[in-house]
Formats: structure tokens, sequence, C-alpha cells
């Protein structure tokens, strides 16, 4: 295994990916809203989508909680401007528009998630994230392996304050499962970790699984282990 904790678990490697964005948040509002923006804009190239996340924060005018509450993005209803890729200003609105319903009922976006009571399973724990939104760009059920809203969860709910903020308390680190595509199916096939063709929700769960027999108490750790191999050889 190619794992280096100390190493890639730290800021310093992150410094052109969309968590960077969330890290200039301080209130835990603010760090959930902009958490699900930058993981809503993450595909494609890293450096175009850090770029995106950027102008979301700015658009958001450095406060993404009251931007949300405010409503000022309700001028974008409808929109068929582009905003990044296939989505849309439209889409923004959906997403904005989510996000103010699920904080006029609830503190916090954790608060909401756990309204229907504790998740002991990691399926329905990201079940629970989706069915809070309706809008192009996060699925509509758990049949992939929804990688970008897994990745919220990471930095929603792993607690060693590196690169991940550990929020929320209430939900154990040992549900979560690691943000899973093509590339991390490749090299994660490729150290006999999963065996399955397509990089869906049973192949997140295979890995899951292998990856709690090597760190029981925080086995999303082995993201940054997967992590590694494609940093190194473009740095």
């Amino acid at each position: 295994m190619f794992y280096n904790p100390d190493k890639y678990n730290n800021m310093d490697y992150f410094r052109n990916d969309p968590v960077e964005i969330v890290h200039r948040c301080n209130s835990p509002r603010d760090i959930e809203v902009m958490g699900i923006v930058c993981s809503w804009l993450a595909f494609g190239n890293r450096l175009q989508i850090h770029k995106k996340c950027d102008f979301a924060f700015t658009l958001m005018d450095g406060r993404p909680y009251d931007y949300v509450m405010g409503q000022l993005w309700r001028v974008y209803e409808g929109s068929g401007e582009n905003f990044y890729r296939m989505l849309f200003y439209r889409d923004f609105h959906d997403l904005m528009l989510s996000l103010y319903n699920i904080y006029k009922g609830y503190a916090t976006m954790e608060d909401a998630v756990l309204s229907k009571g504790d998740v002991s399973d990691p399926v329905l724990l990201v079940d629970r994230v989706l069915s809070l939104f309706d809008c192009a760009g996060i699925p509509k059920n758990t049949a992939s392996a929804c990688k970008r809203v897994v990745m919220f969860l990471r930095w929603m709910v792993r607690r060693d304050d590196r690169v991940d903020f550990g929020i929320w308390r209430r939900i154990n680190p040992r549900l979560l499962l690691i943000p899973l595509d093509v590339h991390v199916l490749n090299i994660a096939k490729s150290q006999g970790l999963i065996t399955r063709k397509s990089a869906d929700m049973k192949a997140a769960l295979e890995l899951a699984t292998h990856a709690r027999e090597l760190f029981p108490d925080d086995p999303a750790i082995m993201d940054f282990a997967l992590f590694t191999p494609d940093y190194e050889k473009k740095h």
C-alpha cells in the first residue's frame, strides 16, 4: 500500500482543490453551504473546478449562508445561461432553493439529515443527503457511487482538522464511503481492493469494506492513499 497520511492528508496538497474554497469559511452553516456548492461543481479539470468554486464564493459575497437566506439567487430562476459545463444558472437557482428550504426548517444541514432518525448504514447516509436536494447535478438515488456527495460527507464528518472539517459530530466516521470514480476504481482494482467493473455504489461499498479492515475507525482516510499516485504523476 502506498499510503502516507502525514504527507497527503495535508492542505499543502489541496491548494488548487475545491476544498480550499470551503476552508475560507468559518461558521458551520457557511461550511455546509460552500461544501455543497463546491462538491456540486467538482467534476472536470481540477484547476477549472477550483476557478468556478472561487467564482461561486465571490458570487455569494463570501457569505454563503447569508446569500442563501437572502434569496438573491431567485433572479436566476429558469435562466438558460451557462454556469459550469452542463450546469445552467437555473440549476444553481434550484440548488440554492433546496438549501433555502433546508435552513427554513433546520438550524443546520446535519439536523436535516438526522431529522428522520440516526443513521447506521453508509448508503442510507448518502440517501438522506440526496433527499434534501432537487436539482440537476445531484443524483436522485444511490444507484451510482454518488462520488461528489460522498466527498461532501467526508468533508463534513472526518474529524482530524487537516483537510476535512468534522463539523458533523453526530454521525460516525465509520459510515463514510470513499469518493469513487473510474480513476479511483482502476487504482483500487490494481491494489486488489475492488473486483467490480463499474464505479457504482456496489463498488463503493466493496472498497469501503476493505478500508474498514485497514482503518476501522476512519475508513475514508484511504481516500488520500488513492489520491497519492495521481498527484505524484502530475507534480
